[in-house]
């Protein structure tokens, strides 16, 4: 089994959404943005982004926004572990695209978290197993536990 942030596209391989969630800006405290409700991806153009190295779900998101509107984007650093983009950001050495989820976290890193204003600035969480294969009890009660959770309240479904 497989969660994941962005499509996978292979023959054999069943898949049960998890959820859908708003990709937002994280700035670092006391940004010009920082107060703002909400921001234009051209009005991020010219911003020193942090972000993930090619191929990750958060990178491929930021070249599609910046792309769908001729632009692209300023990166002065990547990085493959989410704590260290946070950390970075925090520090002010750039923004970044942030998933909801991240607003959720026990240990948020300080500064603010602000929408864009795009409808496709979105992630789709989704769990992938191999049709072919025979799942064990274990990793059948481990998917079920996972598909039947509320992921927005962060309980299992029947505990609300």
């Amino acid at each position: 089994m497989c969660v994941a942030s962005q499509p996978i596209h292979a023959e054999g391989l069943e898949s049960a959404r998890l959820f859908e969630e708003a990709v937002g800006v994280g700035t670092p405290p006391g940004h010009p943005l920082a107060s703002r409700a909400s921001v234009s991806v051209e009005e991020l153009a010219d911003l020193p982004f942090i972000t993930a190295r090619q191929g990750h779900w958060i990178r491929r998101l930021l070249d599609r926004l910046f792309a769908a509107r001729g632009l692209t984007p300023k990166i002065v650093c990547e990085s493959d572990e989410p704590s260290a983009i946070a950390g970075l950001i925090s520090a002010g050495l750039g923004v970044g695209l942030v998933p909801a989820f991240a607003l959720r976290a026990a240990a948020r890193v300080p500064g603010a978290w602000v929408a864009v204003d795009s409808a496709d600035c979105r992630r789709t969480v989704t769990l992938f197993w191999s049709a072919d294969s025979r799942l064990s009890a274990a990793a059948r009660l481990m998917r079920a536990t996972i598909t039947d959770w509320d992921w927005t309240a962060g309980a299992p479904r029947d505990e609300r």
